[in-house]
Order: C-alpha cells, then structure tokens, then sequence
C-alpha cells in the first residue's frame, strides 16, 4: 500500500474529525482528498457522526505493513517547534494590544494571518539566528502585522513595510506613530519592481507568498531585490497542504538560482486560525467543496487546520532575482490546481 494512504490510516486509529487529519497530514490537499476517497470506497476507513477511523480491514492492512499504533513525539511545550518566546513576553503583550482592532483579512488579496503567538515565536527564530538585532527589516505584505512585533522588541534598526492593502499601511503607521516605533508602512503593487529607495538596502526580508509557482516566483524575487548581498537572510512561509513535493521542489530550484542557500525549514511553524480567517467564507474554498462531494454530511471545522512551515535562506552571493520590471498578472499568481484554502480557486477553477 502506498505510504501516503497508510499515513492516514495510522493517523485515524485515533478517530477524529477531517479537519484535525488535514492539520496533521503532511502532504498536499489534492492528494489528501483522493486517498481519503479511494480508502473509504475500498472500506479501510468509516466517516460517522462527523469523525472519521480506522475500520478493522484498516488495522489490518496496517498490521500486514508492520507499521504499529502512531506515538506522540513532538515537545508538548513548544509542540515541536523548538522555539519558545519568554524572552519577548513584554513585546508579545504590547503586540496583541496593538492588533485588538486590526482589519479583518479580505479575499482581494488572498489575505490570512497567523496565530499571535506563532508571529512572536516566528520573532523569537528571527532573533535566535541574528538577523533582528540592529538589522534594516523589508517586509512584502505584513497581514500578520508582523512589523510591530518585531519593533516591540526594540531590537531593529528600521522596519519598512510594503502592503497593497491601504487599511494595513494606515493601521501600520497609526501604531509605529502612536509607539515610537522606527516602522514606515507604504503602499506598493507586487506587480511593479522594489521603489529606489528600497533596492539593495535591507539585511533581513519577510514575506508569506501566494503559493502559486508565479506568484513565489515573483514574491521572493522582489524580496531578493530588496537585499544588501552575501549574508543577507530572508524568511518566508510555505505549506505542504497547498504545495505538493513537487511544487517546493521547483521553488528550491528558483531559490538556489537566485544564489540562496535554504538554512532552515521548520515544519508546521504557524497556524493560521480559523476565527478571523475564514468564517463564512469556508464554503467558497475548493478544500470543503471537495469534501462535501466526498462525505456528504460535513461539519465545521474544530481545529485549526491551516499551517505553514518557516522556512529561512541566506544569500550566498549577490542577489539575482528571477523577475525584474512591471508585470502584468492574471488570476494564475493566486491560483493553481493545488490552491485549495484559496476562495478565489472556487471561482476560477470552475
């Protein structure tokens, strides 16, 4: 049997909802969605009253693999990430002060933003690697308002933020005005290269791409252009559940000729909640028609189900970013086959 369907059954030896399974598995929702059908035709796998397990034919195929119950490995504290942010408690309650009234995400602009407490540890690594303290910090796209946690550590040097959303740039510069904050948000449009003023000035890059194979390509080569040179990091998040293997295989590629080296890839680093994120709008997803079509009688989500891995790369060389000048952009930099926790996808791909 293949490793992908035996992953899920090892998994629902313990029943849980389809959600819970989508925030533990490992491999991209298109694949998820065929091997949970193709498991529950053949019998190996029940849904019932919102919860999906394990059948006895299951237990036997997992037997017959040799492949025992699964075991919990991963630190209860840190829940695996290997990063705790004690040393920024201060900075961490300043920052959930500073988000209480933030702009709620739009579809626009496929907007979403990670847990609180995942954007101060995604600090706290930042820190640990040595790219906060003193460094000029370009942010492309700051939906987690991600520049005022790191300027409420103090540590930074300047923080410049460029956002397509109005709202964020004003909220941005509102808070890093009202704080005393060295944080200037602006208005830029991915589509148009870095403004002069930004090219070849910055130490440190952060930015959350579309995961379409344009829109990364675009994202990180603005971000690149961004950079000082050899020793210049960035930091970017990436998922497994709307990029197959063979999707961040390609992105290594374009990273690799944009003269980075990957340091770090932590796995399932930020959460992105479903309060806040998603409300009503979870029925526009590909993710719940599709399950729909194969469950029938779906539930709510009970956990937060989308994450993303963290993943850092330092220059090794100049920066050579893979695309320079205006570009024209169609829907194809938000959606792909793979984009399944994208309301725009419902509608395109139709």
């Amino acid at each position: 049997m293949l490793k992908k369907k035996l992953l899920i059954l090892r998994e629902l030896q313990r029943p849980q909802s389809v959600w819970e399974l989508i925030s533990r598995y490992d491999y991209d929702l298109h694949a998820l969605c065929d091997e949970l059908k193709a498991l529950l035709e053949d019998g190996l796998v029940e849904y019932r009253d919102g919860m999906l397990s394990v059948t006895e034919e299951g237990e036997m195929a997992l037997e017959d693999a040799g492949i025992a119950p699964r075991a919990e490995v991963r630190c209860e504290r840190c829940r695996g990430r290997g990063i705790v942010y004690d040393a920024f408690i201060e900075a961490f309650e300043t920052y959930l002060s500073l988000t209480e009234n933030r702009p709620a995400p739009v579809t626009e602009y496929d907007q979403g933003y990670i847990a609180p407490e995942d954007v101060m540890l995604r600090v706290a690594f930042i820190y640990e690697r040595g790219d906060l303290e003193g460094k000029d910090i370009l942010v492309i796209g700051d939906d987690d308002l991600v520049s005022l946690a790191l300027a409420a550590t103090g540590l930074p040097h300047r923080v410049r933020v460029l956002e397509i959303d109005e709202r964020l740039v004003d909220y941005i510069n509102g808070a890093a005005k009202e704080y005393g904050f060295p944080v200037e948000a602006g208005t830029y449009d991915v589509r148009e290269e870095l403004p002069p003023d930004i090219l070849g000035l910055y130490d440190v890059f952060i930015t959350d791409p579309v995961e379409t194979l344009p829109g990364i390509r675009l994202f990180l080569s603005r971000a690149a252009s961004g950079l000082k040179g050899e020793g210049s990091a960035g930091y970017f998040g990436l998922t497994t559940q709307e990029s197959s293997l063979r999707k961040w295989r390609e992105i290594e590629k374009m990273l690799l000729d944009m003269n980075f080296a990957i340091t770090d890839i932590l796995r399932r680093f930020s959460t992105y909640p479903n309060t806040g994120n998603i409300g009503a709008a979870l029925e526009e997803y590909p993710v719940y028609i599709r399950l729909r079509e194969i469950l029938g009688d779906l539930t709510p989500p009970d956990t937060d189900f989308y994450s993303s891995s963290l993943v850092r790369v330092e220059l090794v060389d100049r920066p050579r970013p893979l695309v320079t000048g205006h570009v024209e952009l169609t829907d194809e930099i938000y959606v792909d086959d793979e984009a399944y926790v994208t309301a725009k996808a419902s509608r395109v791909l139709r």
